[in-house]
């Protein structure tokens, strides 16, 4: 991240160095680089909810936005498909 310009796109984003990437993995999310601290340590990323984070620099993440981002968009038709939806 920490040679990700500001304004970059991101998504699977790691919360601490080598842990396989936590944040940002939904279909269509993504992250957004904010900032970096003066030091070149922290970066500071926009979370897909709008709350802001500080994380290392260390950390690693993918450019771009996770597939499937129009997946909620297509209407549901039948009471079934509602029904088993949430079981």
């Amino acid at each position: 991240l920490g040679k990700m310009p500001e304004g970059t796109v991101i998504s699977m984003c790691e919360d601490k160095a080598a842990d396989r990437g936590r944040l940002a993995r939904a279909s269509g999310c993504s992250c957004m680089v904010v900032g970096h601290s003066d030091d070149g340590k922290k970066t500071r990323i926009r979370l897909p909810s709008g709350s802001r984070k500080t994380v290392p620099s260390t950390c690693r993440a993918v450019v771009g936005i996770a597939a499937g981002g129009g997946r909620m968009d297509k209407p549901v038709l039948k009471a079934g498909n509602n029904f088993h939806k949430y079981k």
